[in-house]
């Protein structure tokens, strides 16, 4: 799980993933992005209760981040993308984790959730997600970088996300990280240079694109490009996140 200032939601997001061991032997594995607003003194909190395995606390990109987690992970599966602002239905992740045994099992399997806010979760093999070369050091699209040299190994699954059987009970939308201009086009920017980094269109389909989107996109890819900040893209850049 990533924190980054998740104080509001942190202790119930790890109180409703931590009922899962109810069901599944668990450990919560956590990194803090050196939060500033208290959620570091909670973890830690948490972590002298039991309810959490580990803390690493290390200001880093979001890729980094669960990098760092999986080095520590232990178990033979991992579950990922589950993170400290989100809250969790224990009886639906666990539905989600009988089905990948059953169908999945060995591969990659996503699913993502569209309604009431995006969140996606993810199940794969420890050895799996290593042997892919892990999340790689980018702050975006890290999740959609594992998943497309999942599949460019034929390794990955997307299955339809189960509304009936939610394994989400509560989906934040962030936007109060972007309440300015000044950091909604830092965050775009960012995005953007990521996007050029692994080799992914910063533009989906036919969607519109302003004015402001291609000057802020032609400026993230010149600045990657005089950089050399390009990471080896897959072998298959037009990967999409669906069947």
């Amino acid at each position: 799980m990533l924190c980054s200032n998740d104080s509001k939601t942190l202790r119930q997001s790890i109180e409703s993933l931590a009922a899962l061991s109810k069901f599944v032997d668990l450990e919560i594995i956590v990194t803090d992005n050196k939060s500033r607003d208290g959620s570091g003194e909670i973890l830690r909190k948490l972590l002298k209760d039991g309810m959490i395995q580990q803390v690493i606390e290390q200001k880093c990109t979001r890729g980094k981040g669960r990098q760092l987690a999986l080095e520590k992970a232990r178990g033979d599966y991992v579950l990922c993308h589950l993170d400290c602002d989100d809250t969790f239905s224990a009886v639906g992740i666990n539905s989600l984790i009988q089905l990948y045994h059953e169908k999945y099992d060995g591969m990659m399997m996503m699913t993502r959730r569209t309604e009431g806010g995006y969140s996606n979760i993810t199940i794969a093999p420890r050895e799996l997600i290593l042997g892919l070369g892990g999340w790689r050091d980018i702050n975006w699209n890290e999740d959609w970088d594992l998943w497309a040299r999942a599949g460019a190994s034929g390794k990955y699954v997307n299955i339809p996300y189960p509304y009936s059987d939610s394994p989400h009970t509560f989906v934040t939308v962030r936007q109060d990280r972007y309440d300015s201009i000044v950091k909604r086009m830092r965050a775009r920017y960012g995005k953007y240079r990521d996007c050029y980094r692994i080799g992914r269109s910063p533009f989906a389909g036919d969607n519109h694109v302003s004015s402001s989107q291609a000057l802020i996109s032609w400026v993230a890819k010149v600045v990657v490009n005089l950089r050399r900040e390009k990471l080896t893209a897959v072998s298959n850049p037009d990967f999409k996140d669906i069947n």
